[in-house]
């Protein structure tokens, strides 16, 4: 039991709330019970499937047992989450074991009696099931189906209009793809893709850079080309970001708010190893994340420190990376915990972060430097406010051209990197690159 994909899943939803991070909670349960790579994998999907349909399943639940989510406890509440799960989205699981595993797991955590409250509830969830086959796809009308805050519904509905809006929702409420980076080109694509192939990774090309993940994800840390630092797991649109750097060989860059650091390792690969790159964050625990992942790789020419980038000194540099601290709205399918702790008022508050990043940094770029400033963040008063209210207080720095630095449908009508995960198949990113007069 205590090695089984489903008690996983039940021991993290249990501990799920709005405060802590889901990765956290997720390494904290690994770290417990240390199941094996094939356990931990499934584990994966069960929980982030759960969370980022979690006002879905919340809903039909409450449609199907009568009751509120909210009034049953909570380790009741998060075994009907997986059996739900189980029974409507998961293809894997018959429905009878997805019953009994479900009512075995309250009986092992709870009483008889709440073992026959789920065994009710979900006996009932296959009967209406076998009985009207349309009737889960009807409630798509309703609010609570779209598994997403009032507030950022709201908000995408003005932003994106309707049609954006309801593809956008359909993005992130789907299981994004993984990519693969190939570091540098020594090898060809084709030779990769075999070589990842006889590990038992599935890939296609996404681009001469990229490779997308069509199976076997979970394996790809274990393979040697990542463990020797030949390929990185990182999205196009994030590579995208560093791109708008155009960095050569020999140059020196600082990357503030870094960790954990995959920006970091591309810049490195681009500079050589006669560049540098300082990388830093604020929390320690993740320099420590960075200084990790650079121990993989072997990269010398990286260092990493801890540094408050609202405050503290740089040295003069003339190339800049500002990864900024946002809400975290464009990579909602990846990390699908974000939308259930983030409020509304936590955007003005980025944005002022934001801000004081950007006009403290900006002070440490020569004459005729470039800052590139990003977030992963799709709202306006986290990327274009903030780049215009810093360009009107600061008249010596200007907007720089990006044209031939990212592809062109990534590119808004000011001259921005702008993507949005329905219309580009990647993260919803924005950069837009700043120079010194």
């Amino acid at each position: 039991m205590r090695n089984d994909a489903r008690f996983l899943s039940y021991e993290i939803l249990n501990q799920f709330n709005n405060k802590t991070k889901l990765d956290k909670i997720v390494e904290k349960v690994f770290t417990k019970y240390n199941p094996d790579y094939l356990v931990r994998s499934r584990c994966r999907v069960i929980v982030y499937d759960i969370i980022r349909l979690l006002g879905r399943i919340d809903f039909i639940i409450k449609i199907v047992s009568g009751k509120n989510p909210k009034q049953i406890p909570t380790p009741l509440q998060s075994i009907l989450r997986i059996g739900f799960y189980e029974i409507l989205v998961d293809e894997q699981t018959p429905d009878y074991a997805a019953v009994d595993s479900s009512v075995n797991l309250a009986k092992s955590i709870s009483n008889r009696k709440s073992a026959g409250f789920i065994n009710a509830v979900l006996r009932k969830l296959v009967r209406k099931n076998n009985k009207e086959l349309d009737w889960v796809d009807s409630l798509s009308n309703h609010e609570e189906w779209n598994s997403m805050p009032d507030w950022i519904q709201s908000r995408w509905k003005k932003k994106l209009g309707s049609e954006g809006f309801i593809k956008m929702i359909e993005s992130v409420n789907e299981n994004p793809p993984n990519f693969i980076r190939i570091q540098q080109k020594r090898n060809n694509l084709e030779q990769i893709i075999k070589d990842l192939s006889n590990d038992g990774i599935d890939t296609e090309i996404f681009s001469e850079s990229f490779l997308i993940i069509k199976g076997g994800t979970s394996k790809v840390l274990q393979t040697k080309m990542f463990k020797n630092g030949e390929i990185s797991i990182q999205n196009p649109a994030s590579a995208a970001v560093v791109d708008c750097l155009n960095v050569s060989e020999g140059d020196f860059v600082i990357d503030v708010c870094a960790a954990p650091g995959t920006k970091s390792l591309y810049l490195s690969s681009l500079v050589g190893d006669s560049g540098k790159i300082l990388a830093s964050d604020v929390i320690k625990e993740r320099v420590e994340m960075g200084k990790k992942d650079v121990d993989r790789h072997g990269k010398l020419n990286i260092k990493w420190k801890v540094r408050d980038a609202t405050k503290d000194d740089y040295p003069m540099t003339d190339y800049m990376l500002i990864d900024a601290p946002c809400t975290g709205t464009g990579v909602l399918a990846r990390k699908p915990d974000i939308k259930w702790r983030r409020k509304n008022s936590d955007i003005q508050e980025m944005s002022k972060k934001q801000f004081d990043i950007l006009s403290h940094c900006s002070k440490f770029l020569n004459n005729n430097g470039i800052i590139v400033y990003a977030t992963c963040s799709i709202e306006p008063e986290e990327n274009w406010n903030v780049v215009d209210r810093f360009l009107n207080l600061n008249p010596n720095f200007k907007l720089d051209n990006i044209h031939s630095m990212v592809p062109m449908p990534w590119i808004d009508d000011r001259g921005a990197m702008s993507t949005l995960p329905y219309l580009d198949r990647v993260d919803g990113m924005f950069a837009a690159r700043i120079k010194k007069a």
